[in-house]
C-alpha cells in the first residue's frame, strides 16, 4: 500500500489509543494490532503465550473495547471526495467520525470503505472505532435458537463462533488457544476518491498452449460522472502487448481488453520450472490528469482438477499445463493467534521453508483467515499451489437471511481478491462437515430431533452446495469447487474415493505402519504431534513445567490425549527418553520417521495417489502440536524429513514379502540417465555387499527398480547393526537423491554414542560445517547457542566414513560471528547427548 499524501493516501496505521469500554483510562495502541497485544505491550497483562497465562486471560473477551486516532486533514483534501479503507476490522464495531455514526462492520473477512468527505473537517479530526464483544454480540442469537450448533473446537459450553464471521480458530482448537480478539487487524486509511478509477480487474484466461496464450483483462471502474478517458497498458516482459484505448466511461461499463501472445512463458509449480509472471501496468489519465494506476501479475497455466470415476474408484488429482502433477506439501493455519503479527518478512520466511523443503502446494485451511496478500503473491513467486478453503470448519452454520448475505458478501469479496493469482488451484467450502454430518453422531452429542437435524442440514446445502458454488460461478467459473474436504470416513473401506484425511494413526491409535496400508487418492490431512525443541521450548515455560502431567504443559496441549499418545508410541519404536529435553528430542524423532513412511506410501503409489498434503505446516503459538515448524520458526525434524522425501527424485525401500524392494519414483517430466548404487553396511562402516546398475528413470513416474530376498541379503549378517544404502546418481556423478533402510526398530539397534569430527570454513555470510564420523550417527540434531537460523540440514543420519557438508546462514549475521559460536555447538543422536 502507498502512503503518501501526494499518492492519495493518508496513512491512518500506527499510533492509536484504546480502552475498556467500561473504563475511564485511555492508552497507547498499535495499528494494525488487537486488545490483547495491546493490553500486553502497556503492562497491563502479562506475555499470553508464557506458561497458563491463556487461562488468566479468559475476561478480555467478554469486554467492548474502544480505539481513536486524531489525525490531521490537509485543507485542499477537502476539495474532493473522501473514503476510509478499513482492510480489516475485527469483527463488531461501529465506526465514528468527529462523533458522527460513519458506519459499521461486522465481518472481518472483508475489507471496507466508507464514503467519509462530509463528515471530514480541514485540521484535526478524530476516527473513533468501537468494538463490541464477539461474545455478548452473539449469545441473544444462541438464545434464541434453543439449540447448540456442532462446533466442538471452541471452546465454551455456548459455541458462538458459528454466529460470528471471524476466524474460527480464535475461539479455541485441538492445536491452538482460546483468544477471542477485537481491532483493526488489517491497515486502514483515507483515500481520496477521483472522477474516475479503475475498481477492479478480472484476468480471464481463454485458451494456453506451448505455443499461443488468449486472455483478457475486463476492467470495471468507480465514476463520478461519466468521462473520456484514456486506458493505457503495459507488460514489461511482453512489449508487445501494450495497448492505449480511448473510452466514453459511464456508470457499470466494463472493458474487456484481449491479448494474444505466441510462445508463452508458462507458469509452473514449485520444481518442474519457472513460476513465470508477467506483469501489466494499468493507468487512467482523464482530460491529461493521471487519475488512476494499477499493476497486475500474473501466471499463464492451466489448472484442472480430475475428480471423475475411473478404473480404480474416483481420482482426485491436478493437471497443470496439461500434465499430472503429484501435490507435495502441508496444511496451513494462521501463523499467529494474534494475526497482525504476520509480517511480511515473516510470510517470506515460510515460504522460504516451503520451497527448501520441495513443497508445491499448501492447503490454507477453513477455520483461520484469508490470509494476507503478500501471501498469495509469495505463493505465485515460489510456485507453490494454494487449496484455498472458505472459513468454515468442522461444524454446521445459521441458515438465516442476515447470515447468508453477511457470507455473500465475504465470498464475493474474497473470490475478487484472489481470483487473478496463478496460485490458485482450487475452492474448497468447508473442512470437514460432510464427514461429520455422517459420521460424528451429532444428533446424539447434541440433542438434535429427526426434525431439527434436518433442517441443520438443509441451511448446510443451501450455504455450500448453492451459495459459495453460486458465487465462484459468477466470478471465478474456471476453477474447480470441492464443497467439503474429505469426501469421506478414514474408518470405511474408502481409500480408493478421491481426497482423504486419515486420522488411523494418531486419533485412532493405529501403528505408523498403518500409513503404507492406507494410501488413498490423494491425502489432504494427516499427521503425528511432538513438541518443540529445549530452546523454544525455554521460551514459553519453567524447567519446573517440563513434566507431561505439568499444568501448564496441559494448558500448552490441547488434544486430550496429546501427551499420553506421544509416549505411548515412542516406547514402540524407541528407547526411554533419559529426561525431559531427550523426550522433546525424540518426540520429533519419531513425528519426522512415522510420516517419513506415508510421505514414501503415498509418492510410491502415484499415480493411483497423487497427492501427500500433511497436517501442519506451522503453529499459531509455541505448543505441542503437529508442526513441522514451531512457532518461534524452528525446522523440526519432520520439515528436514519433508525435505528429503519431497525431492524430484525419491527411492523408497521396503520390505514386501520377504523381499527387500526399491521404487524409483520421479516428478520429471522427461526420462533421465542414472546410476543405482547400492550397499550394506555394519554401524562401524564395514562393507559387506554392494551393487551397482544403470537405468534410466520413468518420467513422472513410479517404478520397482530393484528387488532381492531380505534373507539372502543378511544371511549371516547381524541385523541390529546392519544399514541399507541406496543411491541415485546422474551420468555426471551428481547425487540425485538417498535413502537408508534399518532391518529393526531403533530401539534394538546397537548404536554407540557420537563421536563427531566437525571442521569449519567460511563462504561469504556463511558458515561451512564438515562432518564425518567412524561410526554410524543416527537422527543427529545439531545445536547453537544462540540459533540465529535454521541449518541447511539437520536430524539427519550419517554413515560411517561419508563426509557430510551442513551449512548455517543468517539474516544479519556475517560468517565469522557465526564461527564464534562454534564453542557453544552440541548434538544429541539416539546414541547419546554431546555438549
Amino acid at each position: 500500500m502507498v502512503v503518501s499524501e501526494s499518492s492519495g493516501i493518508l496513512d491512518l496505521n500506527g499510533d492509536w489509543q484504546f480502552r475498556q469500554a467500561d473504563q475511564q483510562d485511555w492508552f497507547a495502541a498499535t495499528v494494525p494490532g488487537c486488545n490483547f497485544t495491546d493490553l500486553q505491550a502497556n503492562g497491563l497483562i502479562d506475555e499470553p503465550f508464557y506458561r497458563d497465562n491463556e487461562n488468566k486471560l479468559q475476561w478480555i473477551e467478554q469486554k467492548d473495547w474502544h480505539y481513536r486516532k486524531s489525525f490531521v486533514l490537509p485543507a485542499d483534501w477537502l476539495a474532493q471526495d473522501i473514503e476510509l479503507v478499513a482492510e480489516g476490522l475485527d469483527t463488531f464495531c461501529d465506526l465514528y467520525l468527529n462523533g458522527q455514526l460513519l458506519g459499521k462492520s461486522q465481518n472481518m473477512f472483508i475489507g471496507q470503505q466508507f464514503a467519509c468527505t462530509e463528515l471530514l473537517k480541514a485540521g484535526e479530526n478524530r476516527l473513533e472505532i468501537r468494538f463490541r464483544s464477539p461474545i455478548n454480540e452473539t449469545m441473544p442469537q444462541h438464545l434464541a435458537a434453543g439449540y447448540t450448533y456442532p462446533a466442538e473446537n471452541d471452546k465454551s459450553d455456548e459455541k458462538l463462533s458459528v454466529y460470528c464471521r471471524k476466524a474460527p480458530c480464535h475461539f479455541g482448537w485441538d492445536w491452538g488457544p482460546r483468544f477471542v480478539t477485537s481491532g483493526i487487524w488489517r491497515p486502514i486509511y483515507l483515500r481520496k476518491v477521483p472522477k474516475a478509477r479503475i475498481s477492479n480487474l478480472h484476468f480471464v484466461q481463454q485458451r494456453l498452449s506451448a505455443t499461443l496464450a488468449e486472455f483478457s483483462f475486463v476492467a470495471s471502474y468507480q465514476l463520478k460522472q461519466s468521462c473520456e478517458a484514456v486506458l493505457q497498458v503495459r507488460c514489461a516482459q511482453a512489449p508487445e502487448l501494450n495497448q492505449q484505448l480511448r473510452l466514453q466511461l459511464t456508470e457499470g461499463q466494463a472493458t474487456e481488453l484481449k491479448f494474444q501472445l505466441a510462445q508463452p512463458q508458462l507458469w509452473w509449480p514449485n520444481g518442474l520450472g519457472e513460476a513465470f509472471l508477467y506483469q501489466f501496468d494499468f493507468s487512467l489519465t482523464v482530460d491529461g490528469e493521471l487519475l488512476d494506476q494499477q499493476q497486475q501479475k500474473i501466471g499463464l497455466r492451466s489448472i484442472e482438477v480430475v475428480n471423475k470415476p475411473d478404473a480404480d474408484g474416483v481420482s482426485f488429482f491436478l493437471k497443470v499445463n496439461g500434465k499430472p502433477v503429484f501435490m507435495k506439501g502441508a496444511n496451513y493455519i494462521p501463523g499467529d493467534s494474534f494475526i497482525h503479527r504476520m509480517t511480511a518478512e515473516r510470510h517470506q520466511a515460510d515460504f522460504a521453508a516451503v520451497t527448501a523443503a520441495n513443497m508445491n502446494m499448501l492447503r490454507v485451511w477453513g477455520g483461520g483467515v484469508y490470509q494476507d496478500d503478500v501471501f498469495y503473491q509469495l505463493a505465485d513467486e515460489n510456485g507453490i499451489l494454494i487449496w484455498q478453503d472458505f472459513m468454515f470448519a468442522c461444524s454446521l452454520y445459521p441458515g438465516d437471511a442476515a447470515f447468508m448475505a453477511n457470507v455473500a458478501e465475504e465470498a464475493q469479496y474474497n473470490i475478487k481478491r484472489l481470483r487473478n493469482h496463478p496460485c490458485i488451484a482450487l475452492w474448497c467450502g468447508n473442512n470437514e462437515v460432510d464427514m461429520a454430518i455422517e459420521k460424528w453422531d451429532w444428533p446424539a452429542k447434541f440433542g438434535y430431533s429427526d426434525e431439527l437435524f434436518s433442517r441443520l442440514k438443509q441451511q448446510y446445502m443451501a450455504l455450500f452446495g448453492e451459495l459459495l458454488p453460486q458465487q465462484l460461478q459468477q466470478l471465478d467459473p474456471t476453477r474447480f469447487y470441492l464443497r467439503s474436504s474429505p469426501g469421506v470416513f478414514w474408518e470405511d473401506d474408502s481409500d480408493h474415493l478421491g481426497n482423504h484425511h486419515f486420522w488411523g494413526v494418531w486419533h485412532g491409535e493405529q501403528p505408523f505402519s498403518e500409513y503404507q496400508k492406507r494410501i488413498p487418492r490423494f491425502m489432504s490431512e494427516y499427521g503425528f504431534q511432538s513438541f518443540p525443541v529445549q530452546s523454544s521450548m525455554q521460551r514459553f515455560t519453567e524447567a519446573e513445567d517440563w513434566d507431561l502431567g505439568s499444568e501448564v504443559l496441559r494448558v500448552h496441549q490441547k488434544h486430550p490425549r496429546g501427551n499420553k499418545l506421544i509416549h505411548s508410541y515412542l516406547q514402540q519404536e524407541h528407547r526411554d527418553a533419559v529426561d525431559f529435553t531427550d523426550l522433546m528430542y525424540l518426540s520429533q524423532v519419531q513425528q519426522a520417521e512415522g510420516l517419513k513412511l506415508a510421505f514414501e506410501a503415498h509418492r510410491a503409489a502415484m499415480p493411483f495417489c497423487m497427492g501427500t498434503l500433511y497436517w501442519q505446516l506451522n503453529d499459531t503459538w509455541p505448543a505441542a502440536s503437529w508442526s513441522g515448524i514451531d512457532y518461534y520458526g524452528r525446522w523440526k525434524a519432520l520439515h528436514y524429513q519433508a525435505g528429503r522425501s519431497f525431492g524430484t527424485d525419491l527411492l523408497v525401500i521396503t520390505e514386501q514379502q520377504q523381499q527387500l524392494q526399491i521404487q524409483l519414483v520421479s516428478d520429471r517430466h522427461s526420462a533421465l540417465a542414472a546410476r543405482l548404487e547400492l550397499q550394506l553396511l555394519d554401524f562401524s562402516g564395514a562393507l559387506l555387499w554392494q551393487q551397482q546398475s544403470e537405468l534410466t528413470t520413468a518420467a513422472n513416474a513410479s517404478v520397482l527398480v530393484w528387488s532381492k530376498p531380505k534373507a539372502e541379503l543378511l544371511a549371516g549378517k547381524t541385523a541390529e547393526q546392519l544399514v541399507f544404502q541406496a543411491k541415485l546418481l546422474n551420468s555426471s556423478g551428481q547425487l540425485l537423491t538417498e535413502n537408508l533402510y534399518y532391518f529393526v526398530p531403533a530401539k534394538q539397534q546397537t548404536l554407540s554414542r557420537p563421536e563427531l569430527s566437525i571442521q569449519s570454513s567460511t563462504e561469504g555470510d556463511c558458515l561451512v560445517l564438515q562432518l564425518q564420523s567412524r561410526a554410524l550417527v543416527r537422527q543427529c540434531f545439531l545445536e547453537f547457542s544462540p540459533m540465529p537460523a535454521n541449518l541447511s540440514d539437520n536430524f539427519f543420519d550419517l554413515l560411517p566414513n561419508q563426509p557430510k557438508t551442513i551449512r548455517l546462514q543468517a539474516a544479519g549475521w556475517t560468517a565469522q560471528q557465526l564461527q564464534a559460536l562454534l564453542p557453544s555447538l552440541s548434538w544429541r543422536t539416539l546414541g547419546g547427548f554431546h555438549s
